[in-house]
């Protein structure tokens, strides 16, 4: 019994993000702690933070704006590599890229932890770096995705896959709170930095670029890429070369997704550098309280992920809806919700109401991304890694989003309300313009000339049985392996 090759492409990805993106909480975490303005000494579920005053407390004489703005430069980098990322990935190995990603921003994680105290420059410049390398990775695995995830089952595999990126938040939120308080003020950061090393060499060691390089596919699994697999090239000079800009850059669909894909980075940015602050902000707590309490929404988020995937996934495969209706079913219920939540969370008195409702928002939320996080792949299979960087470009919406809290953040709540009711309000809208222009369907342009990722199995005993002169044999008792039920 062996466990599909995909799944453990989905595993490691699912891991992958875990890891990569927890990096953002992780620094967030210790910035609420080490910085002098902050009161770590406030409301709290738990025991005092047991470092304070201590050889492994830190506390730097910068304001509530600088780590705003240390999340701005991140996001100014991670912006720059999008659509870049989006060409390497069809030029070279999006495996490779997506590998790169992990082991560059783990190892800057580890020199931060040594360096932070230092200087503001190497922050900004660390995180500059941070941003730069990891804005390929999404890019990198929508290509990995085209490649690894037959048609019936490409929602679920995103789904799966990028359920990490947001488990991300919880996990970071929960470890760097109590390693912060109880261990020391950069064990986040060194946690973190060394799993991300780990990872990506784990990830070069037993990834493959495609299922035809994988050595180790099942004839099962063979079988399934056959019938369903991405009639994609395999990356090359002479795929890059052929990219169709101009029908990329005047498609609505496309344009659609990239707004939807601005206001979900807005809003995404918001719940991880912002909400922090905003509960030690509005409501005086402490950084152990509010990574405990900021633990629970991506929860609810990657299950409802995996569950709108599969759902989706189950409901075009049967044909009672098209995939153009299954994506707007997804945004529009679960970023529509996610934006009204966003709004109405301006104006609550409670930590209680307020750790409630965030967990409703982004459960909603994890609906909507199972719909859009797959769209690039729906609507140009061979250029999806292309589509996912012009789109995930729209995180500029994130270095908007970190400026404006820069600029209108108080220690108050009137400043909070009218940070959250503007996050709200442009997501809201963006919902409204891909209910009307979004699509599921692959375009007219997205046709290529295409090479079979897997060699069918006619094919290869053909070239065997006429070198020999033997007869075919009869395989139609044979069993594949059998693999996880999620993957059937």
């Amino acid at each position: 019994m062996g466990c599909p090759k995909r799944a453990v492409v989905v595993f490691l990805s699912f891991l992958g993000f875990l890891v990569l993106f927890g990096f953002r909480t992780v620094f967030t975490m210790v910035m609420v702690y080490v910085i002098k303005d902050n009161d770590n000494d406030g409301v709290t579920l738990f025991q005092e933070c047991t470092i304070n005053g201590t050889d492994y407390d830190l506390q730097l004489d910068w304001s509530v704006s600088t780590s705003q703005y240390f999340n701005t430069a991140y996001f100014v980098g991670y912006v720059i590599t999008q659509l870049p990322g989006g060409f390497l990935a069809v030029r070279f190995s999006a495996t490779k890229i997506f590998g790169g990603s992990i082991f560059i921003s783990g190892s800057c994680f580890v020199i931060l932890a040594f360096t932070m105290k230092y200087s503001r420059i190497i922050v900004f410049v660390i995180r500059f770096i941070q941003g730069f390398v990891e804005g390929v990775c999404q890019p990198a695995m929508s290509s990995i995705v085209s490649a690894w995830a037959p048609k019936s089952e490409r929602a679920r595999i995103v789904g799966l896959s990028y359920s990490g990126l947001y488990l991300s938040t919880s996990l970071a939120s929960v470890v760097t709170g109590a390693a912060t308080c109880y261990v020391s003020w950069h064990a986040g950061l060194f946690i973190y930095g060394t799993l991300g090393i780990i990872l990506s060499l784990v990830w070069f060691a037993v990834v493959y670029d495609s299922p035809g390089k994988n050595p180790h596919l099942s004839e099962k699994e063979q079988t399934i890429f056959e019938r369903e697999g991405s009639k994609i090239k395999i990356a090359s000079a002479d795929v890059a070369k052929n990219i169709p800009w101009k029908s990329i850059l005047t498609s609505l669909p496309v344009w659609a997704l990239l707004l939807a894909n601005v206001t979900r980075s807005w809003v995404f940015a918001t719940m991880v550098m912002e909400i922090p602050q905003y509960f030690a902000d509005v409501f005086g707590l402490n950084v152990a309280t509010i990574g405990f309490l900021t633990s629970f929404p991506p929860v609810l988020m990657a299950v409802f992920i995996i569950f709108g995937g599969v759902l989706m996934d189950e409901l075009i495969k049967k044909e009672k809806i098209s995939t153009t209706v299954g994506r707007k079913l997804s945004i529009c219920i679960g970023f529509g919700s996610e934006a009204a939540i966003i709004i109405v969370l301006g104006f609550v008195q409670s930590y209680t109401v307020a750790s409630i409702l965030l967990v409703i928002g982004e459960g909603f939320a994890g609906f909507g991304i199972a719909g859009y996080k797959v769209n690039p792949v729906d609507l140009a299979p061979q250029y999806a890694s292309v589509l996912a960087g012009l789109v995930t470009s729209g995180v500029f919406g994130a270095i908007v989003s970190t400026a404006i809290a820069g600029a209108l953040r108080q220690k108050n709540a009137e400043s909070w309300q009218k940070i959250l009711v503007i996050t709200g309000s442009v997501h809201l809208f963006a919902v409204i313009i891909y209910a009307i222009f979004g699509s599921g369907k692959q375009q007219e342009w997205a046709h290529p000339a295409y090479e079979k990722l897997v060699t069918p199995k006619s094919e290869r005993k053909q070239r065997t049985y006429e070198s020999t002169n033997e007869p075919f044999p009869d395989t139609s008792s044979q069993n594949g392996r059998v693999g996880l039920h999620i993957f059937k």
